[in-house]
């Protein structure tokens, strides 16, 4: 039963080719006998039926498969548009990163300039006691 749902699936989904297949078949069968026949004005006919049933088959064909890379075409650019926005967000965590290392290079060199001036202070009473 479940196969049957399938097949009654694809059938449904592909109809239009499907008609379009067996009018063709049709039409070439007809083509056929006017030509047996020697009816050459509706063989010629036939075949012209044909011939347009085939190009409006194979332009929908090129249509089902132009949809399929715009829509290939669309997540290709859905996909860049997340990675666009993830690089912004790296970017701006980068820029916070890069502020907290300059405040902290700045604390690092205040507390080593003063460290400096500590140690200065501190060695000149040294110096004089040594005199």
């Amino acid at each position: 039963m479940n196969k049957l749902k399938k097949l009654a699936k694809i059938i449904w989904k592909y109809r239009w080719p499907i008609i379009m297949l067996f009018i063709m078949i049709s039409f070439i069968a007809s083509t056929i006998q006017d030509f047996i026949n020697k009816d050459y004005d509706s063989g010629f006919n036939n075949l012209m039926i044909v011939l347009l049933f085939i190009e409006v088959f194979l332009l929908l064909w090129s249509r089902a498969d132009a949809e399929k890379l715009i829509d290939l075409q669309d997540e290709i650019i859905d996909s860049q548009d997340t990675v666009i926005k993830q690089n912004e967000k790296s970017i701006e965590l980068q820029d916070e990163i890069i502020d907290k290392q300059s405040k902290w290079i700045n604390q690092v060199t205040k507390i080593a300039k003063e460290s400096t001036q500590e140690d200065k202070t501190s060695r000149k009473p040294a110096e004089k006691l040594e005199d």
